[in-house]
């Protein structure tokens, strides 16, 4: 009942058309989420946690992807936004459980990965400092970047964390890391093992029937025997998250074996998109996925054109840009937000749905000022607003996966598929509208 109010709240809003009202609903929105992440968290000793889907049990993560990482930043960016010490208190306390438990989540699974471990930690806090100026905020970040050398590995061909390669969970995404943030922390290890980084990426790449392409890792591979000749060709897992490090490595080094990778690696993955109407999607996965096409960030158009940013950035070659329209074409002209499937399936987070998909757009009105970017931007976020469950608590999703046997799956706080980074995606189109261009300074991201 209340989610139909603010569904025609929203409608009455955009009939308006009045740019002040819009302004207010989005940031509105963006309190309400912070409300409900402020009901669902769970207060400890030392810190604040949050539960991945509150209304099922207090069972969590620590990530920035699935984890209590995602609601910290999300707090970040609304003090940063609004200026209100509630928020700013809440990132602390999420900042204040992360300083006790670095070592234990370092030690876990990909635990020094940018979107599964302490590498995600690390970003976070540093946004926390920048807003809060706050000198021992920004020390305890430097703490962060010092385990993750500590936990890097070494052999003949270079380093590499947890054996594995793609950008979510291992050596690209923190490679990114050391090249955004590194230096600040670090000095000139960070550019050191970046570059390091990239060798046992090359090392590890093979040949594929056009260019070069990666698996997840040896590490993968021995866990999954099963899945070992699984490969992606798309950002999340696949070669053009790898091949956008490489890329930004090559810009930041003038080493030209790094770029020739990332073209290569992106020749591979351009020999798997469809074109249809001038348009660019590449399959989910092959073998048994190349007659999926999705059109989130993750495994779709949005996060091949990070990629092809970056490589007109490296590059300073006009074709890219051909590349990231084209991408963006393959959203518009796909029916998406009325038409669902194939290839949404009801997701509205920063992952794989409308959220991924508006900022992605709003990437593009900055870059290249044009209103029906932002108009996109604008309907999906709408349509996501349409969909949201609102009470007393607050606002957040659920999202639905059709391939299950229950598909409306319980909300989740977290950043890349609940209300944290949906929560962020309000909070940046309500900035876009004042003028204000700030944004995270994601390590994986390109400059627009």
């Amino acid at each position: 009942m209340i989610a139909a109010t603010w569904s025609t709240h929203m409608q009455w809003a955009s009939l308006r058309g009045s740019d002040s009202v819009r302004l207010v609903e989005y940031l509105e929105a963006a309190n309400e989420v912070g409300n409900w992440l402020l009901s669902t968290a769970d207060h400890r000793a030392n810190g604040w946690t949050w539960p991945v889907r509150p209304t099922v049990g207090l069972e969590g993560d620590i990530g920035l992807w699935g984890g209590m990482a995602g609601p910290t930043l999300f707090f970040v960016e609304a003090y940063r936004t609004t200026g209100d010490e509630k928020w700013l208190y809440a990132a602390r306390e999420g900042a204040r459980w992360m300083d006790g438990h670095v070592d234990e989540a370092a030690a876990g699974w990909a635990g020094c990965g940018l979107f599964t471990g302490v590498g995600g930690w690390a970003l976070v806090l540093d946004e926390l400092a920048n807003a809060s100026g706050d000198e021992e905020v920004s020390a305890s970040s430097s703490s962060v970047f010092e385990v993750i050398l500590a936990a890097a590995e070494t052999d003949s061909s270079g380093v590499h964390w947890h054996g594995l390669s793609e950008i979510l969970w291992g050596t690209a995404g923190i490679g990114c890391l050391l090249l955004s943030l590194g230096h600040e922390h670090v000095g000139d290890r960070a550019l050191d093992y970046a570059m390091r980084a990239g060798d046992w990426l090359l090392v590890h790449a093979e040949e594929a029937p056009t260019g070069i392409r990666w698996g997840l890792g040896p590490a993968y591979d021995e866990a999954y025997p099963d899945r070992a000749g699984t490969r992606f060709p798309n950002f999340a897992h696949g070669t053009a998250g790898i091949a956008f490090f490489l890329a930004r490595l090559a810009q930041e080094t003038n080493e030209v074996r790094f770029l020739h990778a990332a073209i290569a690696g992106m020749e591979w993955v351009l020999s798997t998109t469809r074109i249809e109407g001038d348009s660019c999607a590449a399959y989910h996965h092959e073998p048994d996925g190349t007659d999926l096409y999705t059109l989130g960030w993750c495994h779709g158009p949005p996060g091949l054109a990070w990629t092809f940013r970056q490589l007109e950035l490296t590059t300073g070659g006009q074709e890219w840009r051909t590349w990231i329209r084209r991408a963006a074409r393959a959203d518009r002209n796909s029916g998406i937000p009325e038409q669902r499937e194939p290839g949404f399936w009801d997701n509205v987070g920063r992952c794989c749905g409308s959220a991924s998909v508006a900022e992605f757009f709003l990437d593009l009105h900055r870059l290249e000022g044009h209103d029906d970017d932002l108009a996109f931007a604008q309907l999906m976020v709408d349509d996501l607003l349409a969909r949201a469950i609102v009470d007393e608590e607050g606002m957040r999703w659920s999202n639905y996966e059709f391939r299950d046997p229950e598909p409306n799956l319980p909300p989740e706080t977290t950043y890349m598929q609940g209300a944290a980074g949906i929560g962020s995606t309000l909070l940046r189109l309500h900035r876009h509208l004042s003028g204000d261009q700030w944004v995270v300074r994601w390590p994986h991201a390109p400059t627009w």
